[in-house]
């Protein structure tokens, strides 16, 4: 009797819609309201080349990327998490690292429903100023700060920008040494060959208050 009350308890209602509150809550903490047209800046760019380059299409769930990364798997190919910037934003503001198949479908349930919350610039803002990019470097502003001695992503040039991008998969550790650096570099690289092709693609986005 003692077993079948903790599991009911477990699986109540309630308790799941507490939790479900309760990780919004920590979502909106991080995010800051703007409603001003700010278009994309180069960093930005690079971020969504390499992180998620049709964040502004989808619904907080690349389906596209889902069905891939699971063919990937299937056949025992190397493979991803298909993570959108929405579920790394839920991920890095809820601190749940677990990876179960569980943690992930209520990942992407959450990013699916921030989308009726914020607006994709939001969500991608919110997600860079809490973002880990290396030791003691939590968010873009710390980042840029300390490693380049500069207080605005715009004044970034775009082999800063490919670089402070790529730290998002490899961190700066808190001594650089030359395997980060050559793994860095090579990421960083891939973003400025395809930034020139495909920054058009986010350069004519509608204002923040239209999405």
């Amino acid at each position: 009797m003692k077993i079948r009350t903790s599991v009911s308890s477990f699986l109540s209602p309630r308790r799941i819609l507490v939790g479900i509150h309760r990780d919004l809550f920590k979502i909106e903490a991080r995010v800051a309201y703007d409603s001003r047209p700010a278009p994309v800046s180069p960093f930005e760019i690079m971020v969504l080349i390499l992180e998620d380059r049709r964040f502004f299409q989808h619904d907080g769930v690349d389906l596209i990327s889902c069905l891939r990364e699971t063919l990937r798997a299937l056949s025992f190919q190397r493979h991803g998490g298909a993570s959108t910037i929405d579920m790394q934003l839920v991920r890095t503001a809820t601190g749940y690292r677990q990876r179960t198949l569980r943690r992930k479908l209520y990942e992407m349930f959450l990013a699916w429903l921030i989308q009726y919350r914020y607006n994709k610039f939001e969500i991608l803002r919110a997600y860079l100023k809490c973002a880990f990019f290396g030791s003691h470097l939590y968010g873009f502003e710390a980042a840029i700060q300390r490693i380049y001695d500069k207080n605005s992503g715009d004044k970034l040039d775009l082999e800063e920008s490919a670089q402070l991008a790529a730290m998002l998969v490899y961190p700066r550790p808190l001594v650089p040494n030359k395997e980060w650096e050559r793994k860095l570099s090579r990421r960083a690289n891939h973003a400025k060959r395809l930034y020139p092709r495909l920054k058009q693609r986010f350069s004519k986005l509608p204002r923040p208050e239209m999405l």
